[in-house]
């Protein structure tokens, strides 16, 4: 599969390719004014951020949002996209939902909900969440004692996770790609 791995500075970055083996991927780090074209790729991931400490919201001296550009990308594309920790806040900002700072840190692995009663155990690391989805476009799929954990669209090939499935939990990365793709 060919995969488009926006990389929003994520520390995590060694462990996100390292679980994506096997999959031809192109990464480019984001910055505002990018050009982004997924034409020729099966999929786009939207990596998790904290490297540089930026958040959905943040501005940059000329005023507008410093994930603008992404932010644009996430309601154009026409390619399946699947946004990690930051990548999933871009698409619910991207709808409408407010970004959130959380009162505590969540680090660690913690149990996700699903609407049918079950858990899973995934690993968690942000200080930013979602706590509601205005938007009718973007489905809840599961939360947790810290907000919403997995938002899909309703109509396009559009999934994000608040965790990190490339850390490690119940639901591992290949198993998104497939739900998505």
């Amino acid at each position: 599969m060919k995969i488009l791995l926006i990389n929003n500075n994520t520390i995590h970055l060694p462990k996100l390719s390292n679980s994506l083996a096997g999959h031809e991927l192109e990464a480019v780090e984001y910055m505002p004014g990018i050009k982004l074209d997924s034409s020729n790729k099966d999929l786009v991931i939207l990596s998790g951020g904290g490297g540089e400490g930026r958040e959905a919201t943040d501005r940059h001296s000329g005023g507008d949002l410093w994930y603008k550009d992404e932010i644009e990308f996430i309601l154009q594309s026409q390619t399946p996209i699947l946004g990690i920790c930051m990548g999933f806040e871009l698409i619910c900002h991207a709808y409408g939902s407010p970004v959130e700072k959380l009162s505590n840190s969540v680090i660690g692995l913690r149990d996700v909900k699903l609407p049918s009663g079950s858990k899973l155990k995934q690993f968690e690391s942000h200080d930013w969440g979602i706590l509601s989805v205005p938007s009718k476009e973007l489905e809840v799929v599961a939360d947790s004692e810290t907000g919403i954990e997995i938002v899909k669209h309703r109509t396009r090939p559009l999934l994000g996770t608040q965790f990190h499935p490339e850390l490690g939990g119940s639901l591992e990365l290949q198993r998104l790609i497939l739900s998505v793709v």
